[in-house]
């Protein structure tokens, strides 16, 4: 098993461009990639190759890889590697933008304190996602309403103005932040697409990239748009060649735009013979075979590599509670994730590599980590409880720490638009002393409470205010109530939605299933159009050696019978 996992590997290693690597979870992407980019010959080239990811976490794990093998060379210029998102600014939008102002990217609109204005209420850019069809020809694309959370929907629907004063309004603030330097992916994709397609824009972008680059390298491709196909299509089109590596039954971000299917009609166009890699060096038989059932194609199981592990698929019958506090065990009316843990204990798999998911956060019980599209007193609540958590991680240090940054620039400098680090320049702040000063804040503020913005706003008043500071009455003043998180669970498994799972694993895995008559969509639905059984597929192929599925009681046998007619090995527990 493992000579011919490896030959597939190989295989792909060589393969020349243009070409689609289909690849099962744990088949060693990032293994593959690096090996391809290793090859490349020590002394200097004109010609690089374009390592590009999704997430830094990525990026970063492949520059690692070549620092560790002693290729810190294959990290710099000719070769790149880093997101799509960087790639397409670097080398489609900003070598076209105008110096002055000095162009940004952002990872959203949160980054900056971009507010919608001019209707009866303000609220953040970074609430209104954006839709980008590929064949459109403007740097704004649409207000995609769909995707709205329920607080920002509920406070539009509060509003006096209709929804068509609000998107002139959206457009109207994308437009001036766009004028000030300032874009955001969405806006990179908009442009990159019109400067392709417009000749005199293309005549001055090509001919670098075709220069520099001999192979690009588009890694966990299942995750890109149509308007990220359709700029890869352009690329290819220039004569550049391509390999897209990733597994269209891991697509999980519909919501942006990735469509399994766009990426095989993609695929099929750029090379008709895909090099799959089926070797999983990740899970166990048993959870590879419990994968297979929930993915498109009725393929057969993919080969577990490394591991001999028979511990059986694991299901609990569970009482849901209507939020993720009070999941209870019907067998022992205990707490789920405590359950899970004592389970987890006789197939001696520590806490510290156990993993609760479920699709939605509500469902999650102890979650802690910051919501996306949260009000900015929700936010800095979580950044309070991040600062008073021993063993934070410096991930979360950091964006709390950018968080308090942010509340405070807004209260002491509130004629001041842009990035903190542009209001840093203009009054010659240290890095340094914004961060202690925002540490320092954070740790004054007292435990949040469902009354807690009075306290902030009387502690941001007192707080000694840096250089330049010149506060305007109650501008900077964060309005409404914080969403309060829960504390973890004194389990120490850690708990998370499967969209933040992509990249990680663990030996246990627990995932939360809520809803009635998911047995009944596991096993009639077709995870080619069905979004969350591929989700629940993501979720059970994190696992290394035990899945566990918490599920409504009544609904537990059904999901035993529909398992063990694929012969695989479980246990009601």
């Amino acid at each position: 098993m493992r000579e011919a996992a490896e030959a597939q590997q190989q295989a792909a290693v060589t393969v020349t461009a243009p070409a689609f690597v289909p690849a099962c979870p744990g088949a060693g992407k990032t293994y593959v990639i690096t090996s391809r980019h290793l090859q490349s010959p020590r002394r200097l080239l004109r010609k690089g190759r374009a390592l590009i990811s999704f997430t830094r976490v990525a990026r970063d794990q492949m520059a690692r890889r070549c620092r560790q093998a002693g290729r810190a060379d294959l990290v710099q210029a000719p070769h790149f590697i880093g997101t799509l998102d960087s790639f397409l600014w670097e080398f489609l939008v900003k070598p076209l933008r105008k110096a002055d102002p000095m162009p940004r990217l952002l990872e959203s609109w949160a980054s900056v304190k971009a507010l919608v204005e001019g209707v009866d209420r303000e609220i953040s850019l970074h609430r209104f996602p954006m839709t980008l069809a590929p064949s459109h020809n403007s740097a704004h694309g649409k207000v995609a309403w769909d995707k709205l959370d329920y607080d920002t929907r509920q406070l539009i629907d509060a509003s006096s103005c209709s929804r068509s004063v609000w998107e002139e309004k959206i457009l109207a603030t994308r437009k001036s932040w766009c004028e000030q330097g300032y874009f955001t992916g969405h806006e990179v994709r908009a442009v990159a697409l019109w400067n392709l397609r417009n000749a005199e824009a293309a005549a001055a972008l090509l001919p670098p990239l075709q220069s520099r680059f001999a192979e690009i390298i588009v890694d966990e491709a299942q995750d890109c748009s149509a308007a990220d196909l359709a700029i890869l299509q352009l690329l290819h089109d220039a004569d550049l060649p391509l390999v897209l590596v990733g597994d269209p039954d891991q697509a999980i971000y519909a919501w942006r735009g990735a469509e399994p299917e766009a990426l095989g009609a993609f695929a099929a166009r750029l090379s008709p013979t895909p090099h799959r890699l089926t070797g999983n060096w990740r899970s166990s038989p048993v959870i590879c075979r419990l994968a297979a059932t929930l993915r498109t194609g009725q393929r057969p199981p993919d080969t577990s590599v490394v591991r001999d592990d028979n511990i059986p698929v694991l299901l609990l019958p569970t009482l849901f509670a209507a939020t993720g506090s009070r999941h209870i065990h019907a067998p022992t009316g205990t707490g789920i994730v405590g359950a899970f843990r004592t389970l987890t204990e006789e197939y001696a798999v520590p806490a510290q590599d156990c993993l609760v998911t479920a699709y939605r956060y509500a469902t999650l019980p102890g979650i802690s980590r910051e919501k996306p599209n949260t009000n900015a007193i929700t936010s800095l609540a979580w950044a309070r409880t991040v600062a008073h958590t021993p063993g934070a991680s410096g991930d979360d240090l950091a964006r709390a720490c950018a968080i308090a940054v942010r509340a405070l620039f807004g209260y002491w400098y509130p004629g001041q638009s842009g990035r903190p680090d542009r209001i840093m320049a203009t009054h010659r702040l240290p890095a340094d002393q914004v961060n202690r000063t925002a540490f320092a804040f954070l740790h004054s503020l007292p435990a949040p409470h469902k009354e807690w913005g009075p306290q902030v706003w009387q502690a941001m008043k007192a707080w000694p205010a840096l250089p330049g500071a010149a506060p305007q009455g109650g501008k900077g003043r964060l309005a409404g109530k914080p969403i309060l998180s829960r504390p973890q669970p004194a389990t120490g498994i850690r708990t998370n939605i499967v969209h933040q799972l992509k990249g990680d694993e663990a030996d246990g895995v627990l995932l939360l299933l809520p809803d009635t008559g998911s047995v009944q969509r596991w096993a009639t639905a077709n995870p080619a159009t069905d979004e969350v059984l591929r989700v629940w597929y993501v979720a059970v192929t994190r696992a290394r050696r035990l899945a566990a599925i918490a599920l409504p009681q009544e609904e537990t046998d059904a999901l035993a019978r529909l398992l063990a007619g694929h012969h695989i090995p479980l246990r009601i527990a």
